[in-house]
């Protein structure tokens, strides 16, 4: 029986969302108060069938959101903070598409099923708090700055990628409640992994995004946004497999050492290993700016050009550094 608390009402197994939760997550959970299979909880609930065939993490329609509002007691604002739409103008500018945005994952959604590894886990917070989190889908995420150490994208077991919803899928006869922090496929449990202490200057990285997405700016630039931007050309450039654009990916593989193999991918997206290595590299040549950038660009003879080629117009504070400089 449903409860009801002025003109809403409120499912009976209600459970409110944790801090930093994903929607999806919190959706998941909800479900499993009432014994129901999410399938079944939001085809009942939000009249949809295709909820977990869609990245509802990144959009939901607003019928949906509708009735989300009208069966919690939860504003719309505090309904949408649990999306990535919380990071407009602070990872990103501008909307959130389904098919990419700055900063955020790829799940590469096929049916109900993923082939991307576009949700992380910290293992200890997921043994720990039992939901997932925000900041788990966005790309310069690398490590835990709580358990200080390594997120990761996928079971080491069987390599599949994360999909906690699947954890429902079996027998529709049969209701089952694995706990969330096992994997899908094979069961293994992400709380045996042996995790690897974070190196100071990955450590250094993470606290400076983290902070940088808390605060909205840092000591570059007023609006964190511009800073990002910057900060995934650069991850473009070292990554890419271009015949045309190999002055930024060569001038990473000598400073840094780092074997060219390592960077070649097809994929539009970075892979997870890459940006461990890669994002904290581009960290130390943006630390102190402008000077570490300044040296970095004259020592490998990196010109304005070489950043802009295919790109559209960059923030300033980062073209003033060649203006001034070079």
């Amino acid at each position: 029986m449903k409860s009801f608390r002025g003109n809403k009402h409120i499912w009976p197994g209600y459970v409110p969302p944790n801090k930093n939760e994903l929607l999806s997550s919190w959706i998941f959970r909800n479900s499993r108060e009432h014994k129901i299979k999410p399938h079944s909880f939001t085809k009942y609930y939000l009249d949809t069938s295709s909820f977990w065939t869609r990245d509802v993490d990144k959009f939901i329609n607003n019928k949906i959101l509708h009735l989300i509002y009208n069966q919690t007691p939860l504003s719309f604002n505090q309904i949408k903070n649990m999306q990535l739409t919380s990071y407009q103008d602070i990872i990103f500018n501008g909307e959130l598409l389904t098919s990419y945005s700055q900063g955020i994952s790829n799940l590469g959604i096929y049916h109900r099923k993923r082939k991307q590894n576009g949700l992380l886990i910290c293992p200890t917070c997921l043994g720990r708090d039992k939901y997932y989190k925000k900041n788990w889908r966005l790309l310069t995420s690398i490590g835990c700055l709580v358990c200080n150490s390594y997120y990761i994208d996928c079971c080491p077991k069987c390599l599949s990628p994360i999909i906690f919803q699947r954890l429902a899928i079996g027998e529709k006869a049969i209701y089952n409640e694995y706990p969330m922090y096992l994997c899908w496929k094979c069961l293994y449990d992400y709380r045996k992994i042996r995790q690897t202490k974070l190196p100071q200057i990955v450590w250094d990285y993470q606290n400076y995004i983290d902070k940088t997405i808390f605060d909205g700016y840092n000591t570059h630039i007023k609006y964190s946004f511009l800073y990002f931007q910057v900060i995934f050309l650069i991850l473009r450039r070292v990554q890419s497999s271009s015949i045309l654009w190999t002055r930024i990916r060569d001038a990473f593989i000598k400073e840094f050492d780092i074997s060219e193999l390592e960077l070649f991918q097809r994929s539009q997206f970075p892979s997870f290993k890459l940006r461990s290595k890669i994002l904290p590299l581009i960290f130390v040549i943006l630390e102190g700016w402008p000077d570490n950038f300044v040296t970095f660009c004259k020592k490998y003879n990196l010109r304005y050009s070489d950043f802009t080629r295919g790109e559209q117009e960059l923030p300033y504070w980062f073209y003033k550094v060649f203006r001034d400089f070079f």
